[in-house]
């Protein structure tokens, strides 16, 4: 008897239709999450910021004051949390949960991807020097993920140091010129 109750109880109360699937969005763009709750009944669905703990939204009503997140539902069964003018800030674990008891909850990964870009005041410019001679070459470059940078010459051929084809640790420059690039 108890099992049969379990498990008529346990069908009557709300359960996610589908996880929260991660989201990737470049900086600057809008982010939009999707909570999705079946037989939700009288439950109220709340969005959640993990690492802070801080309250996004209780059912129909955006709680923070962050002017960039703005809730939206129809069906009384989807609930999407919308970030707009996504910052390296807003990077993290999302919940979405249902207050049952125990609380029910689903959590989704918000990626804020920021594109490579040079950091002309911290890189190299022209130098000319003998051949022969020692020189380095700096390039930084800034973005999430971290960029590689990778040298290469200016006519895109491979560079030659000490008679090896290679693209790090260069100790040798034998009149080439050459540029670099961000992968």
């Amino acid at each position: 008897m108890f099992n049969i109750l379990f498990f008529f109880t346990e069908a009557l109360l709300p359960r996610f239709a589908e996880p929260i699937p991660n989201v990737t969005v470049t900086v600057g763009r809008d982010a939009l999450l999707a909570c999705v709750v079946d037989n939700l009944r009288g439950f109220k669905v709340a969005w959640v910021r993990v690492d802070t703990q801080t309250i996004l939204s209780i059912h129909h009503n955006v709680i923070t004051q962050n002017p960039r997140v703005t809730l939206s539902y129809n069906d009384h069964r989807s609930w999407y949390l919308h970030i707009k003018n996504v910052q390296e800030a807003d990077r993290g674990w999302y919940m979405c949960q249902v207050n049952t008891d125990p609380m029910r909850s689903r959590q989704g990964y918000l990626q804020v991807v920021v594109p490579p870009s040079i950091v002309d005041k911290e890189t190299s410019t022209d130098m000319v020097v003998r051949e022969s001679a020692n020189v380095t070459l700096v390039c930084k470059a800034i973005g999430y993920p971290e960029p590689y940078v990778m040298w290469r010459r200016e006519d895109g051929d491979d560079i030659n140091y000490n008679g090896e084809v290679g693209q790090s640790n260069i100790n040798t420059i034998y009149s080439s010129n050459f540029s670099y690039f961000l992968y």
